[in-house]
């Protein structure tokens, strides 16, 4: 573990880890689940309804955690330069993909191209040592909702009410970074700096894991708490709102990476993990994939019903470990593979 107010040391070449692919696992299943939901939307019960909910607000931030370890893990690398400039194209690779997936005909809110620009913002942060990372992740935490609302004013708009009526308002950017109404940079990036800082504590670290479960699940009934007593989620970003996903995202990391923990442990191989690992693998493909599979399904089913839902999320994940499972890399992952730098400069061979 890097000393806490100093950024860590060039990393050694990484290695795969199964909790943290597991953990990507659940958030992709999360996302398609989530997405097949308008199929059965009124037909379930309350609690139910209740259920999906929450494993609906599980999936964009526990990807963003992820996205954050993975990159705490591998960053700077062999030198912070390659390793920004690395983010930066994998980053604008995943916007490119958001763009072309958002033109096609769906429901899905198509997150990609923001996590292609958190990658980006969040990357280069990193060269901050730990005590700087959890700081700013807190500032951006408490801060974040207030700036929601003071660039939704100065847009004409009211958060979680009036939409904003200025034109610069509808700017991509300005839309990515603050005023998405489903996702933004701004609310993601603290929970990418928690996931950088927990890759640096050591994603072998039980009782991290287990803090991180604990306080999780505090949290997530800290926001039911706070809903009892008339302080409901106003807009998409709000303290509520925001304490309630990052909750959720930090008590399934930390079940999923404590349950790794355990299997290490053992002298059996086997795993309950070991699927999602697969899938998360090639998390990026089944997310590409899944959307491109709504594009068709949705205007044979209508009328939605249990039917398109159970058949669009076997279809999309069971597809998905079988990728995994018999072929290995995802074709977007080896896609945004070969488009991206090495890691690693090149290699001179004398003449």
């Amino acid at each position: 573990m890097a000393p806490a107010g100093t950024a860590p040391a060039p990393a050694r070449a990484p290695t795969r880890v199964l909790g943290l692919d597991a953990a990507r696992g659940v958030a992709v299943v999360a996302m398609v689940i989530a997405h097949a939901v308008p199929f059965v939307s009124g037909r379930v019960p309350e609690a139910v309804a209740f259920l999906l909910l929450q494993v609906n607000d599980l999936a964009s931030p526990l990807f963003a955690l992820v996205m954050g370890a993975a990159a705490g893990l591998v960053f700077p690398g062999p030198s912070a330069w390659r390793g920004t400039a690395r983010a930066v194209v994998r980053g604008v690779a995943l916007v490119l993909l958001g763009v072309g997936l958002e033109r096609l005909d769906h429901w899905v809110a198509v997150i990609l191209h923001l996590l292609g620009l958190l990658l980006i913002v969040g990357t280069p942060l990193l060269v901050l040592g730990t005590r700087w990372l959890l700081g700013l992740a807190a500032v951006l935490f408490a801060a974040g909702p207030s700036v929601i609302e003071a660039v939704t004013r100065a847009a004409g708009g009211v958060a979680g009410g009036q939409a904003p009526t200025a034109a610069w308002a509808t700017n991509p950017l300005v839309q990515w970074l603050v005023l998405n109404a489903h996702y933004r940079v701004l609310t993601l990036l603290p929970i990418f700096l928690v996931g950088a800082v927990l890759a640096r504590r050591g994603l072998g670290d039980e009782q991290t894991s287990w803090w991180c479960l604990m306080g999780g699940l505090a949290m997530v009934w800290g926001s039911l708490a706070l809903e009892l007593l008339g302080m409901e989620v106003v807009f998409s970003g709000d303290h509520p709102d925001q304490l309630q996903e990052t909750g959720l995202a930090l008590a399934a990391y930390g079940l999923v990476m404590a349950t790794d923990i355990a299997r290490r442990r053992r002298t059996s191989a086997g795993t309950p993990l070991q699927p999602l690992a697969v899938i998360g693998r090639v998390a990026l493909s089944l997310y590409v994939a899944h959307v491109v599979l709504l594009v068709p399904v949705i205007p044979i089913f209508p009328e939605g019903g249990w039917l398109p839902f159970l058949f669009f999320v076997w279809v999309s994940v069971a597809g998905a470990w079988a990728w995994g499972r018999f072929v290995g890399r995802g074709p977007v992952e080896w896609l945004v593979d070969a488009v991206s730098p090495s890691r690693r400069p090149p290699v001179e061979v004398a003449a």
